[in-house]
């Protein structure tokens, strides 16, 4: 039985960059013990486990082979795209819960499959979307969850890099899977579909595309993209616009914001359009220690909500994962909500490919 008191023993598979960024988030949020490293390349193991003093004989170049420890209750994946997928399946019928790094996969039968083994298992998984836990998105959330905006009939959502393609994994099919829309892409994807309570897509047309990286040498063995954009139907009936750039010719794509038939929502603020400052609005704004700043342009009503503060996301994240494993809950970013981007990623590739519309692939779980 879970205690409160007791320090959960992590397992890292994947020992490069992003798996730093694991350890100072189990730092931070505490109760987390590394007791285990794991990566192909052994010197890179070796180096992670001098960093974090695991112990020599905790040091695997097979994840097999260290998901055999019954002291390991979790496990951090911090692999490539293109490897998240064997190793979280692996390690959650294995009995240990997992917190993946994001995107969940670059593939949706590689998702598909992850999110099966977390529901056939019982066991916690976990993606690394820290931005949901910005105050602003977990208080719109609750603004779109209390019913403030009505049916929320569109939406858009935009990420926007100039110029700023990364290197190493990240812009190669074999290792990423993707570009763009995987690697920063997945982050205002999933903040509008977790804002909305994860409508289910039916319908994608998308574009994607990587002119400007063609136009450069340093980037002529990229072969993923450094632009997409999607229009996406959900079964309720609502639209989303979804836009990503690593390079484009433009400061910037646009705000997020939902249009709904009672109000509208910006998360610039984020700011509550209406007729009038709607009574739920003020009830939970109290509830959160908010406060609203009515300011009526020209007869119409715009809310600026404030006072909401800021938080470490990464470990607000795994303070979150921490409590999930500890009371044996689901994660608060269930599995099969955060599929809902593979389901709209996988809709854009094949819509970009054949030029078309498509209908989106829900897999059944």
């Amino acid at each position: 039985m879970a205690t409160a008191n007791r320090t959960i023993k992590v397992g890292v598979i994947g020992t490069g960059g992003i798996s730093r960024a694991h350890y100072n988030a189990y730092q931070k949020a505490g109760g987390f013990e590394i007791v285990a490293v794991c990566d192909k390349i052994r010197a890179a193991a070796v180096r992670a486990a001098n960093e974090w003093n695991v112990p020599k004989n905790r040091i695997f170049t097979s994840y097999n082979k260290m998901l055999e420890l019954d002291e390991i209750e979790t496990v951090s994946v911090c692999t490539y795209n293109q490897a998240h997928a064997r190793p979280t399946v692996a390690a959650l019928r294995a009995g240990k819960h997992v917190f993946c790094e994001k995107p969940m996969a670059a593939r949706l039968t590689d998702a598909t499959a992850m999110t099966r083994a977390a529901k056939e298992t019982g066991n916690i998984l976990q993606i690394g979307l820290h931005s949901a836990f910005r105050p602003n998105v977990q208080f719109a959330r609750k603004v779109v969850q209390e019913g403030i905006l009505g049916d929320i009939y569109y939406s858009e959502t935009a990420g926007c890099r100039r110029r700023g393609i990364p290197g190493h994994t990240f812009i190669y099919k074999k290792t990423a899977g993707a570009g763009a829309v995987v690697d920063i892409g997945v982050y205002n994807m999933h903040e509008a579909l977790y804002i909305m309570g994860y409508p289910k897509p039916v319908r994608v047309s998308a574009i994607t595309a990587d002119y400007l990286a063609r136009q450069n040498p340093r980037w002529d063995a990229m072969d993923v993209e450094e632009f997409g954009a999607a229009w996406v139907r959900f079964e309720n009936g609502g639209v989303m616009v979804f836009k990503i750039s690593w390079a484009v010719h433009a400061d910037t794509l646009g705000p997020l914001f939902f249009l709904g038939k009672q109000a509208g929502l910006s998360m610039s603020g984020p700011t509550v359009f209406a007729d009038e400052v709607p009574k739920d609005l003020k009830k939970l704004a109290k509830a959160e220690g908010a406060e609203l700043d009515p300011n009526p342009p020209e007869g119409m009503t715009s809310i600026r909500v404030g006072g909401l503060g800021g938080v470490d996301v990464w470990t607000a994240q795994m303070t979150a994962f921490r409590e999930s494993v500890l009371t044996n809950s689901p994660s608060v970013l269930p599995p099969e909500g955060v599929l809902l981007t593979n389901v709209i990623m996988d809709g854009m590739f094949r819509s970009h490919a054949t030029g078309k519309e498509v209908t989106a692939r829900n897999p059944e779980l």
